[in-house]
This record gives structure tokens, C-alpha cells and sequence, in this order.
């Protein structure tokens, strides 16, 4: 328990103290071109800083692996993978390599693919917080929220971190399907969002949540709409189970990180770390998503001071309705499960890509906070405040992923250039994997030296090589160095 995580469970007892039984008309809704309008503008401008970043860590060893994918390929991803593998994503890989071929190995057009992946996923958080039955003003605000989020930073600003936002986008599409669903029966809905569940689940290992999610549904919904819901949930879990089945065939077991002594990581169960990361730590970091690694302005250091202060009057002020509140918990639990074993995220913030998803259920509590408010110049203040914070930290964490990027490629061409009068191979070693909770050089170094300096990827080695001349990374002069000369 930290500082953070003592005021953002205050804040949600208050709010839950103060909500009612009491269930609200849904406002009517149709399709807002000035709210879509907004996300887009706002949300692209807040990322537009990250567009000429270089690429980093497994960026260069997809990009360079994407270069070489065919059609034939493609089709092999979705099989058996040799031996035990880690991870079986072949709908996220095949529009890996779509994107490769738009983009190649230009970072600008990456990452430009990254910020519309997550403008597309905040405008549908907006079209669902409006499918739940929340307000035009309240939704807007939610999706802003959701878009400006520093947890966000990781999965947008890292290229590879791009298989994240994809599949929070198709598990978006899955749940509003689920809504037309409940409210008008028509199977083609259903069945629409299975299929859009079934590529997330292809995608990355996180959609494996979404019966949950779908369940977590009938808390915003009204009564009528309860059947269908059930049995969406109820397709979604077989769906889930079918296709996890799948991914085990093809891995060969449940696949997954390993630990130092080849255990994977999310069969290493204990009951008081996941309740420390569902419970204690994701709330800490959403509602303060600030990298602590580095110092930020006294202005900024003096806004975090204040921001307590401020959410004891929003929460004081608010009067949820309480199955709503409850609905949201439930969303952002239920979107931890499959990465509960990853969400004890340290200050810096390393690793909050995992929260990506449960940022949705995030954005659906600050929009059913801000409904609550009855004076509209009281929630127009409220969100505003928080926009501005939000925003604030936001381009506190992007700021330390352009120094890092950058970094790492002025450390790939000042090293290639040393090799470049020389000949045979090398040994390099000690790379860290993060600086300041960013992915930095332990991955895919060979591949940044050539693609930043053109030597190739084949003289440079991470292991030892009988013969070859050794270099290590010194963190003081933040160069590698000829291991002969320390």
C-alpha cells in the first residue's frame, strides 16, 4: 500500500457510500460527429510528439521479421509452433505484416499506426459508455479520459506494444455488439461479436476476459436486456474455451513468460500478490499514471499534491447509481485476470500496457461519476480539471520514452560506426533491458546497429563467442565500451 493507492481507495469508498439505488432513463443517443470529431483532435494532438521517435527493443526484431514474412508464413502462424512456445497470436501477427508492408521500417508511419489504433479505441469507448446509457457530455468526457491516460503511454509510444491497443479495439467492437445485441435480439449482432472476440482472442492473450466482460454488462443494462446478455456470455465463454484449447495445442502447453528457472510465470500463483495487483496496485496507477523514475516541474510535483484534495470534492459531490458503480469495478477486475500476474507495475510504470484494457472500465467510471453530477457548469469544471492533469502526466511519461528512443539509437549508430572500420564478430554484453521503466537495448540490438548504421546484424553477438572481441555497456559514460580497456 503506497500514498497513491490509499487515496484512489478512498475515493472509491466515498463515491460507493454516497451512490443510490436509484436507476436513470437512458438519455436517447445517435452517432456525434462533433464528439468523434473532438477525441480525434485531442487525443492525436496529445501523441503527435511521439511520431518521429526511433524504434525500440523488439520493434527492430518484428520489423526485421515482418520483412520476411509471405503469405505462406502468415498462414504457418496460425499451426503448431515448434518445440514449446511463448505466445499464439496469428491475427495480431497477420496484421503485423499488413502494417509492415504500409509502413516498413519508417518509426514515423509506425507510430502513426499506433495513435490511430488508440484514437479508434477511445472513440469506441465513447460509443460504449453511450451504449450503457450514459450521457453525450459524461461519455465525451470518459472517452477523453480514457485517451489521455499516462497508462496508455507504454502501449502507444512502444511500436510493439501495438498488438495491445488491436485487441482492446476488438474486444470494444465485441461489447458494443453485445449491447445492439441485448436491446434488439437479432442473432447478426451475436454473432458479430463472437467474431470480433475471436480475433482479439487471436490477437493477444488479454480478450480471453471478455465473458467477464460481457457479464459485467448486465450491471449497466436494464432488466430486459438481461437474457441476451447471459447468453452472449454464455456463447463468449465456450468461444473462449474452444479457443484456448486451440492455443494450448499449438503451443504445447499454456505458454507464456518463464522465469529464471523455466517455470512459467502465471502458473506461479499466490493469492496475496493477485489480490495486491486487482485490488491495490492497478487502482494506484489509474488514477495516477506518472512515471516517478524522473523529477517533473514544481508545477506538475504541486498539481499531484493538490489532486486528493480534488477528488474528495468530485467524489463528495457525485451520487452514482450504485449497480453502475459496482458494474465498473467488476469491468476493471475482470479485465486484470489474464495479466494479473503482471500487474504489481513498479513507479516507473513499466509494464502499464497491461492496463490497457481495464482503462475502458476506467473511463466508464469517471463518465458515470461525471452523469451523476445534476449542474452541468459543475461537471464541465470537473472534467476539465482532470483533462488538464490527465494530459499533464501524459506528456510527463511520452517525454521519457523520446529521450530513451532517441538514446537507444544514438547507441546503436555510435556503436555501428566503430565497427564499421573493423572486421569479424563481437560479443556485446550487460545491455540493460529499461531505463527509467522504458524498454531500452537488451532486445534486438544487432537489428538497431544495422538499420541505424547499416552494419550487420550478423557480426554482433549477444552471447559469448570463442575469439570474438568483447564490449560491455557502461551506464556512467552511457556507451558501450571495449571490455579490453576497463
Amino acid at each position: 500500500m503506497n500514498v497513491e493507492g490509499i487515496v484512489a481507495l478512498s475515493f472509491l469508498a466515498v463515491l460507493y457510500i454516497r451512490s443510490d439505488a436509484s436507476e436513470r432513463t437512458p438519455p436517447s443517443r445517435g452517432f456525434d460527429p462533433l464528439a468523434i470529431a473532438a477525441i480525434f483532435v485531442v487525443v492525436s494532438l496529445a501523441f503527435i510528439p511521439i511520431l518521429r521517435t526511433p524504434f525500440l527493443y523488439d520493434d527492430y526484431t518484428h520489423i526485421t521479421d515482418a520483412s520476411r514474412f509471405t503469405w505462406h508464413s502468415v498462414l504457418q502462424q496460425f499451426g503448431p509452433a515448434p518445440g514449446r512456445g511463448l505466445f499464439f497470436r496469428p491475427v495480431g501477427f497477420f496484421l503485423y505484416w499488413l502494417n509492415y508492408l504500409w509502413a516498413r521500417a519508417d518509426p514515423t508511419w509506425w507510430h502513426a499506426g499506433n495513435i490511430a489504433l488508440h484514437v479508434i479505441c477511445s472513440c469506441l469507448t465513447y460509443a460504449l459508455c453511450g451504449e450503457v446509457g450514459l450521457s453525450r457530455r459524461a461519455s465525451l468526457a470518459g472517452a477523453l479520459v480514457f485517451g489521455l491516460s499516462g497508462a496508455s503511454a507504454e502501449a502507444v509510444a512502444w511500436v510493439d506494444a501495438g498488438f495491445v491497443s488491436l485487441t482492446a479495439a476488438l474486444v470494444l467492437v465485441s461489447l458494443i455488439f453485445v449491447c445492439r445485441y441485448a436491446a434488439s435480439g437479432r442473432p447478426a449482432w451475436l454473432i458479430g461479436a463472437l467474431v470480433a472476440g475471436a480475433c482479439g482472442m487471436l490477437s493477444k492473450e488479454t480478450a480471453f476476459c471478455l465473458p467477464f466482460l460481457i457479464a459485467s454488462l448486465g450491471l449497466f443494462r436494464s432488466c430486459k436486456d438481461w437474457k441476451g446478455i447471459r447468453r452472449a456470455t454464455v456463447y463468449a465463454a465456450g468461444l473462449a474455451l474452444v479457443l484456448f484449447a486451440y492455443r494450448w495445442w499449438a503451443l504445447g502447453g499454456i505458454g507464456g513468460y518463464t522465469g529464471a528457472a523455466g517455470e512459467t510465470n502465471i502458473l506461479r500463483f499466490n493469492a496475496v500478490r493477485t489480490a495486491d495487483a486487482l485490488l491495490l496496485r492497478q487502482w494506484a496507477v489509474l488514477f495516477f499514471s506518472f512515471n516517478w523514475s524522473t523529477s517533473a516541474s514544481p508545477t506538475l510535483r504541486g498539481a499531484l499534491a493538490v489532486s486528493p484534495f480534488l477528488l474528495a470534492a468530485c467524489a463528495w459531490m457525485a451520487k452514482p447509481s450504485r449497480r453502475r458503480l459496482i458494474g465498473c469495478f467488476v469491468f476493471i477486475i475482470a479485465a486484470g485476470l489474464p495479466v494479473q500476474h503482471l500487474l504489481l507495475i513498479s513507479p516507473d510504470l513499466g509494464g502499464s500496457r497491461t492496463l490497457y484494457l481495464g482503462c475502458v472500465g476506467w473511463a466508464l467510471l469517471w463518465a458515470t461519476v461525471l452523469d451523476s453530477m445534476d449542474r452541468a457548469r459543475v461537471v464541465l469544471a470537473v472534467a476539465s480539471v482532470l483533462l488538464v492533469l490527465q494530459g499533464w502526466m501524459l506528456e510527463h511519461d511520452l517525454e521519457i520514452w523520446r529521450d530513451t528512443s532517441e538514446l537507444a539509437r544514438s547507441v546503436c549508430t555510435v556503436f555501428g560506426k566503430a565497427l564499421a572500420g573493423a572486421s569479424g564478430r563481437v560479443v556485446v554484453r550487460g545491455l540493460p533491458a529499461t531505463r527509467n521503466g522504458v524498454v531500452f537495448l537488451q532486445n534486438g540490438f544487432p537489428q538497431c546497429v544495422e538499420m541505424n548504421s547499416g552494419v550487420e546484424a550478423s557480426r554482433i553477438q549477444m552471447q559469448p563467442v570463442p575469439g570474438a572481441s568483447e564490449f560491455v555497456w557502461n551506464e556512467s559514460s552511457r556507451r558501450i565500451e571495449s571490455a579490453a580497456g576497463r
